[in-house]
C-alpha cells in the first residue's frame, strides 16, 4: 500500500517534469533558439544550420523578422562573428552575411585534402569527418532535408549546401576560390 501512496504523490512532479521537457527541450524550428549553449566562433572547422542568408540584391523570404533583415543588410563583411538574437552571425569570403544557429559538428576534422576538378586551375577540399561526427550528421540529416549547413573555420563560413539526395556527411566538398596553394593552406589548417 506504501508503494501506491508513493506513486500516487511522484505523479504530479513527472508530469510536470516531462511538461517541462517537452518546452524547453529539441531546437526551434523557428531559429531564434532559446538554447544558450549557443557559442561564438570556435578557432575549428564547424557545421551549423543556416538560420538566414543574406547576399546584397538577393530578397529574402517573408519568415525572417524584420530587425534580423536590418542586422544583416546594415553589416560589412569581412566582419568579427558576433551574436545577434540567439543566432552566431559570420560572413564568407563573398561577402555574404549567415545567421546561424547551435553547432552540430566543431572540430572533428579526420582529413582535409587539396584536389583539383578536372583538368582546370580550380580546387576544392575534400574534407572527411571522424566517425562520431559523420554519424551525428546522418542521425539529423533526414530531419534537416530542405535545409542549408554551413561550414565554417575559424569565424569564417567557407562553404554551404543543401541537404538533399546528394549529401553525404562523410565527405564535404568545400568549394571556393581556391588554387592550389590556397586549397593546400585550407587542408592544412582543417587537418591541424
Amino acid at each position: 500500500m506504501g508503494l501506491v501512496r508513493l506513486l500516487r504523490s511522484l505523479a504530479p512532479l513527472l508530469l510536470v517534469a516531462a511538461v517541462a521537457t517537452a518546452c524547453g527541450g529539441g531546437s526551434s524550428s523557428g531559429g531564434t533558439s532559446s538554447d544558450s549553449t549557443i557559442l561564438g566562433p570556435s578557432s575549428g572547422f564547424e557545421v551549423r544550420t543556416v538560420y538566414a542568408r543574406y547576399s546584397p540584391g538577393v530578397p529574402f523570404g517573408p519568415q525572417i523578422p524584420q530587425a534580423l533583415v536590418h542586422d544583416l543588410q546594415s553589416q560589412s563583411c569581412p566582419m568579427k562573428p558576433r551574436i545577434t538574437d540567439n543566432l552566431l552571425m559570420e560572413c564568407d569570403g563573398t561577402g555574404s552575411v549567415y545567421l546561424l544557429q547551435n553547432p552540430i559538428v566543431d572540430g572533428k576534422v579526420a582529413s582535409a585534402t587539396p584536389l583539383q576538378i578536372g583538368h582546370g586551375k580550380i580546387w576544392y577540399v575534400l574534407v572527411k569527418l571522424d566517425p562520431a561526427s559523420v554519424q551525428k550528421l546522418v542521425a539529423d540529416e533526414k530531419q534537416m532535408a530542405g535545409e542549408q549547413l554551413a561550414f565554417s573555420y575559424d569565424g569564417t563560413v567557407l562553404a554551404s549546401a543543401a541537404i538533399g539526395s546528394s549529401f553525404h556527411a562523410a565527405r564535404i566538398a568545400i568549394t571556393g576560390n581556391y588554387d592550389k596553394s590556397s586549397a593546400t593552406k585550407l587542408a592544412q589548417q582543417l587537418a591541424g
